[in-house]
């Protein structure tokens, strides 16, 4: 007798369960929409990260070595007021890397990371690599000191767009937008985008040929750009 009322008490309580889910889920009972919104924005980077590498080299019978290298470095770049905290290794472990040249001798390599926060300083930095014959100098990344925040505006911008489409859309039709019921995020942005670069693959070779004296080609970044979509549902009233 005690098992058949536990029996009947499961099934009540299940009935009961599924009645109330039914009722309370708004995706069932309420007429909806469903858009998309977009959001995009493009701003110039202000954090330009530049790899390069000091090698031990020979002019003529001299050796000049990567230690000479860098503090001529450190000193030209301190001329133009570059604060030398933005010139590190590349791998913070890392110091002297032995390298094999011409299969007989063995010389010493150090890789950097260099920053700066805009093209006109960029120019001025890449004229003095040139100046020191640093090897493989080039673009390692950019970014923006407020890509979090630029996030989250582009986002907003997303969801407000979505809202603003499900509105006139409906009052095309005579009626009006509600409640959120369902958002999703859908991220397309383009993080840190590579710049757009004018002259500076052939900057040593210019350098080195004095019957070129032409001046350094000035330099120009693609804008990096964000773009996030947001799908939402919502509510008809």
């Amino acid at each position: 007798m005690k098992t058949l009322f536990v029996f009947f008490l499961l099934a009540a309580f299940s009935m009961s369960v599924f009645a109330q889910t039914n009722v309370l889920n708004p995706l069932e009972s309420t007429p909806y929409i469903e858009v998309t919104g977009d959001g995009e924005m493009e701003f110039v980077p202000d954090e330009i990260f530049i790899s390069f590498t000091l090698k031990e080299r020979m002019d003529g019978k001299t050796k000049i070595t990567i230690e000479e290298q860098e503090r001529e470095l450190k000193q030209k770049l301190q001329k133009i007021n570059f604060d030398l905290k933005n010139l590190t290794l590349a791998d913070a472990s890392a110091d002297y890397t032995k390298i094999k040249w011409n299969k007989k001798d063995v010389i010493a390599s150090k890789d950097f990371l260099l920053e700066v926060d805009k093209v006109s300083v960029l120019d001025q930095v890449f004229g003095i690599l040139d100046e020191i014959k640093v090897f493989d100098a080039d673009i390692y990344k950019t970014s923006h000191s407020q890509i979090e925040q630029f996030r989250k505006e582009v986002k907003i911008m997303a969801m407000k767009a979505a809202q603003e489409k499900a509105a006139y859309l409906l009052e095309a039709i005579g009626e009006k937008v509600g409640k959120p019921l369902y958002i999703q995020e859908r991220e397309m942005y383009e993080p840190e985008v590579m710049p757009m670069i004018r002259g500076v693959a052939n900057m040593s070779m210019k350098m080195e040929d004095a019957s070129m004296p032409e001046p350094l080609p000035e330099l120009s970044f693609k804008k990096i750009k964000l773009k996030y979509k947001v799908f939402a549902r919502f509510a008809i009233q």
